[in-house]
Parts: structure tokens; sequence; C-alpha cells
């Protein structure tokens, strides 16, 4: 009986595997590769694929398979998927320093939030690459990016992909105390952009 629920889970993410990786190549092109976060005693498991940019003004993007379907503590499915969004030279660091930072955020994540609501901010962190001024966190709904990454059906189930923006301490603060429409306006105003996480 054990052998037949192992092979439902498996059959089960091989679907969503197929639905969000091939909605994101629809829109980003083949992944360069992934690495795979597996909390075992969590029944976690979650696929991390680097979309590298086309050219020096397209966005290079990490992103999230299985995230959605994982148990978070309090036993409730995140029932959400993430993207990050960087430069094409993902900001100085290297995609593997990236990807242990991602997962060091994601795994944090499952442990803490109660929910996926956004926006949510997490605080700055020593685990952020060093060279980026922006070592704090937003998860907020996704923009900038194709409508119909927006939420993803998988069968019944719709699955919402968020955006993780890196963001400095100064503007988590501005998010926390005046909410994301300030964080937006003040964006708007300055000559940087928002998926740029060496910004002063």
């Amino acid at each position: 009986m054990s052998t037949e629920s192992s092979k439902e889970r498996e059959l089960s993410f091989d679907i969503r595997r197929t639905v969000i990786l091939g909605a994101f190549m629809k829109e980003w092109g083949m992944p360069e590769y992934r690495v795979i976060l597996t909390k075992p005693e969590r029944g976690a498991h979650v696929e991390i694929y680097y979309f590298p940019a086309i050219d020096n003004n397209d966005a290079a993007r990490f992103a999230t398979v299985g995230l959605s379907s994982t148990l978070r503590s309090n036993g409730q499915p995140a029932g959400t998927e993430w993207m990050m969004a960087l430069p094409h030279d993902l900001g100085g660091e290297s995609a593997d320093r990236i990807f242990s930072y991602v997962c060091d955020v994601l795994a944090h994540h499952i442990e803490a939030a109660p929910d996926s609501r956004t926006p949510r901010v997490m605080g700055e962190s020593e685990l952020a690459p060093a060279g980026w001024s922006a070592k704090a966190l937003l998860l907020d709904e996704l923009r900038g990016e194709s409508e119909e990454l927006e939420e993803i059906k998988i069968g019944n189930e719709v699955v919402q992909v968020i955006w993780a923006v890196p963001v400095t301490g100064q503007e988590a603060a501005l998010i926390l105390q005046e909410g994301v429409e300030a964080f937006d306006s003040y964006m708007a105003g300055i000559e940087y952009s928002i998926i740029d996480p060496r910004r002063p």
C-alpha cells in the first residue's frame, strides 16, 4: 500500500512539474540547470530552476517547482511558487551562490511563515550574497511578467506564482511602515531597476 501512495505522490509531482515548468519555459526558454531542496521528514521536494538572461537587456530568473505542494510546519500546503528576477549578471554573484541563498530563504519560509499572503517582508539576512545591498526580501504579487504566469492551473488546483524581490533594509522598513504602494513610488523615483540587488 505504501508503494502505491509513493508512486501516486511521484506521479502527482511529475504532473505538477510538467505543468508549472512548461508554463515557465513558454515564457523564458530553457532552464540552464536546477537544484533540489529536500526535507524528507516533511516530505518536502522543491526544485529551483535557473533561466539565464537571453541578452544583457533581459532578466535572469530563478523559479521554484514544488513549493506549492510543500507542507508548512502547521501542516498547510504553501500553495505558491516563487520567482526571483535579477539582472543578466546576477548582481555580480554566481548562480550557485544564488541557489544557496534561495534554498536558505525557502527553508526559513516553510518553517516560519504561517501562510502565503502577500505582501510579506523577510528582514535583512546574513545569508544574502555579500555583494548585494538588498539583503531583505519582499514577497509580492507577480509583476513585470506574463499574466499567464500569475496563476497556473493544475487540474482543480490554482497555484499562484509570487515575486521574491531582494530589497534593502531601508526599503523593507518603508514597506512595513507605509505599504507596498509607497515602495513602488520610491522605486519610480530612482534610477535603479527594482531587480538590481546592488542598488544603494
